[in-house]
């Protein structure tokens, strides 16, 4: 770049002005930015035609799935620019009349809202809702000052579009805009962003959803709650909401005209997140005819190209997986959280129409989910990462599907009800990159139905142990007393092991923990956890002995299933030689002693504590004993 031009080469080139760089090395450039990082990218796109050209595109390709830094207020500005594009007939209806003074005016250069390639339906109605409650759209106006009003809080948003269209319109003025820089995109743009097989989703494993939001969500008082018997009896769907004239109505008539355009104008969906969850009932019902996406008009074409689908809320989904299934043949990502009737036969539709699935996740909504385990078989060639959560199964026989998943790296199980005669399917089976296991049962049996409870003890340890040296990571989150000598199958098998995670809460288990300790030496992330915090294990004659055998590299150390002294504490730390970066666990009253303890560590070690904090339990039940949970980051 710092080389000079040789004399024939400024020859070449009127005024020995160095050319513009190709789009192709300035889209390399712009990968390198992130894409939320708007204030970087808006001033990039100021700098020239040929950058803000290929600026803009990245701009406006996922305002709606961009980090949670991005605030609604700085999203809905966008919101008058698309509403910009939609038809008058629309904006003429009664209820839009407030819109129509709101709408950004003037033309653009681009059309911004074909640039969108990911979509997140329930951020765009979040946003809508913003601006309707910053600009009191659907509020009765006074006088015309509240008219004008709004048309000032637009002003900002105008300023955005503006700054392009000044710098064509004057310092770009004396320079023609032809096709090849302003025009309508090359054929090669639709390749613009290689899309990279998908590994993360904001919300889309089970640890990112806070599957409390399912139970949090506002009741009809005509139903009952959740575990009322008679709210699952009831027709979910002949609920009589008086939603025709309300607010949720009319902005959620906004998105989906808004949706109407983009299923016909956008033609590279890459991303598609339908997702309710947090919604009322009521309001999560009556919503279906608006966030039906997949079935609107132009979806066929739009969306026919889309390699990551998130779908979830409480209303049948059976049309949406229909008719995905008839044009939608290369989704690599599916993931479906399902709270109330599931369509388990028409998503193992979907799922055999794919080309090469990568990643599933099944939240299931109660029925028998066997026909969707079934149809895992049809994408056993490209199946890494699966994760079921509630996917209750009558035939047993299902898992024999997964058992033929051989690329599989990650396998999380969760609340499925599963018994020896299910993981019997899995258990003498190689699964040869199998890196990751999460299994999960919060159920509690009571003493007179252990004899009943047939728990998949052996056919997990045999899974564990064909598996042996590939597995880096595994959480139980189970009653450890059904599955004996698991920690110590793990601990003579799984020598790379980086991350376990289990419920240890008693002498035997302990024995145990003290064997995977010595065996593995790799391991980064120590997990004792439970189904609650309270039940908590004491081990203040056992914690000190466990500080001589935390392997160096551990550096993240949570024990909130234990509670113990300070002097124990203390003691640990003195024999641990490992320098931490977290570490989590239970104590009775305050924690003075801890924390005391926890300043020795740090001073001797040579590092810093930048957070200790505690949040108090009342344990309530005549308990009078206070218990803290306490959190520390060096």
């Amino acid at each position: 770049m710092d080389q000079p031009i040789s004399k024939s080469s400024s020859n070449a080139i009127p005024g020995n002005t160095v050319p513009y760089l190709p789009t192709e090395c300035l889209r390399c450039i712009f990968s390198f930015i992130e894409d939320d990082d708007i204030q970087t990218l808006h001033s990039i796109l100021l700098l020239n035609r040929t950058w803000c050209k290929n600026t803009v595109p990245i701009l406006w390709k996922k305002p709606f799935t961009l980090s949670p830094s991005i605030d609604l207020l700085s999203l809905d500005k966008i919101i008058p620019i698309y509403l910009s594009y939609l038809p008058e007939d629309f904006l003429d209806i009664p209820e839009m009349q407030n819109i129509k003074h709101c709408v950004y005016k003037r033309s653009t250069i681009f059309d911004y809202a074909s640039f969108l390639k990911e979509l997140d339906y329930k951020k765009l109605y979040e946003v809508i809702s913003e601006w309707v409650f910053v600009n009191k759209i659907f509020e009765i106006k006074i006088d015309d000052i509240d008219i004008d009003m709004a048309r000032l809080s637009f002003k900002e948003s105008e300023g955005y579009i503006e700054d392009v269209q000044d710098l064509v319109d004057n310092k770009w003025g004396s320079h023609e805009l032809d096709n090849s820089i302003l025009g309508e995109q090359d054929d090669d743009d639709n390749s613009e962003d290689e899309l990279v097989s998908p590994i993360e989703y904001n919300d889309g494993d089970f640890d990112d959803y806070d599957h409390d939001d399912y139970f949090e969500e506002e009741m009809d008082g005509s139903i009952g709650s959740w575990s009322d018997p008679e709210y699952y009896n009831d027709d979910i769907e002949s609920i009589e909401i008086p939603f025709d004239n309300s607010t949720e109505r009319k902005k959620l008539m906004i998105t989906k005209k808004i949706c109407l355009y983009l299923m016909n104008n956008c033609k590279n969906f890459e991303k598609l997140i339908l997702d309710t969850r947090g919604w009322t009932r009521a309001l999560s019902i009556a919503s279906r005819e608006y966030i039906s996406l997949p079935c609107f008009p132009g979806a066929t074409e739009c969306l026919s190209k889309i390699t990551e689908f998130v779908l979830n809320g409480e209303f049948d989904k059976a049309e949406i997986f229909n008719t995905m299934t008839t044009y939608c043949k290369n989704i690599r990502s599916l993931m479906v959280f399902d709270t109330y009737r599931s369509s388990p036969n028409s998503l193992a539709n979907l799922i055999s129409a794919q080309n090469g699935i990568e990643k599933f996740i099944w939240y299931s909504g109660g029925e028998d989910s066997s026909p969707v385990l079934w149809s895992l078989a049809s994408q056993s060639e490209s199946l890494v990462n699966v994760q079921l959560m509630k996917a209750y199964t009558r035939d047993y026989n299902a898992f024999e599907a997964l058992a033929t998943c051989k690329k599989l790296e990650n396998l999380k199980i969760s609340e499925c009800q599963l018994t020896s005669l299910h993981l019997g399917m899995l258990a003498n089976v190689n699964f040869p990159h199998l890196k990751s296991i999460e299994f999960n049962d919060i159920n509690v049996y009571e003493d007179e139905l252990d004899d009943e409870y047939d728990p998949p003890s052996l056919e997990l340890a045999s899974l564990i142990h064909n598996a042996n040296t590939h597995l880096q990571e595994i959480k139980l989150n189970l009653e450890l007393h059904y599955y004996p000598g698991i920690i110590e199958t793990i601990a003579n098998n799984c020598p790379n092991l980086i991350t376990f995670s289990g419920n240890v809460n008693n002498d035997e288990q302990f024995t145990e923990l003290i064997k995977l300790l010595t065996c593995c030496k790799k391991l980064e992330n120590l997990i004792i956890c439970g189904n609650y915090w309270n039940n908590l294990f004491p081990i203040d004659d056992m914690l000190p002995q466990i500080g001589h055998l935390i392997p160096e590299s551990l550096k993240y150390l949570d024990l909130s299933k234990w509670t113990f002294s300070g002097e124990s504490l203390n003691q640990f730390l003195i024999n641990c030689k490992t320098k931490l970066k977290f570490m989590s666990w239970h104590c009775y009253f305050n924690s003075d002693e801890h924390k005391a303890a926890i300043d020795a560590y740090a001073t001797e070690k040579g590092i810093k504590v930048q957070d200790f904090h505690t949040e108090t339990h009342n344990r309530g039940y005549g308990w009078q004993r206070a218990v803290c949970h306490v959190t520390v980051y060096f």
